[in-house]
């Protein structure tokens, strides 16, 4: 059973709990032509969510997923029992074949992946929560900070050696020097900011 709280700042997507429909249809919850039903369980908020599903694909208009599961909310006690069913859509990409897609219940657009955050009860599509990911919130310091030390690791180096790495075995010259360049300007945006905040504070201290 899990459990229903509410949430502040706002959700991100890695907070949450997914479907994702391919993998859906890896583990056999969904499978085209095919009446399925069974329960999957999920670590959800250091407790398990238990999810009784049913699903459908017997044409491309006529097809669905059913989920039931139970949500305590820990701010009442209560236990509110959902019964959702999402319909699912199937396109013909131009090179072939056959790929499927939920319907977001609350924007009625096509998604692959389904959400249910801490505070939420039901699955819907990120855009519906307005979710956003971890790198939106991050700062610009921060945001050239990551892309530093992601340059110092793909070049096999350390963030704080004091030389640039020299270039990997079997990497391009031209790869090599483009990733230098870039490091190089990530760092220096790096060190603005630390003097654009280190002047205002030493202005305050005097």
């Amino acid at each position: 059973m899990g459990k229903y709280r509410s949430g502040s700042g706002g959700p991100t997507v890695e907070g949450c709990l997914r479907l994702d429909i391919d993998k859906m249809m890896r583990w056999g919850v969904i499978q085209p032509g095919d009446h399925l039903s069974g329960e999957m369980t999920f670590n959800f908020d250091d407790d398990k969510l238990t999810i009784k599903f049913e699903s459908c694909l017997d044409d491309l208009q006529e097809s669905w997923l059913r989920l039931q599961y139970a949500i305590d909310d820990d701010w009442t006690g209560k236990t509110h029992k959902v019964d959702d069913k999402i319909f699912l859509v199937g396109t013909q990409p131009p090179f072939g074949g056959l790929r499927w897609w939920f319907l977001c219940p609350r924007l009625n657009r096509r998604v692959r992946k389904l959400y249910l955050p801490l505070g939420g009860r039901h699955f819907r599509s990120r855009q519906a929560y307005g979710l956003v990911y971890p790198s939106q919130r991050e700062t610009a310091y921060h945001r050239a900070m990551r892309r530093a030390q992601k340059l110092w690791h793909r070049l096999g180096g350390d963030p704080g050696d004091s030389d640039y790495p020299a270039k990997p075995k079997r990497m391009r010259q031209a790869t090599y020097d483009r990733l230098i360049r870039e490091l190089i300007a990530a760092e220096r945006v790096v060190d603005d900011m630390l003097v654009a905040r280190w002047l205002p504070a030493r202005k305050r201290k005097n």
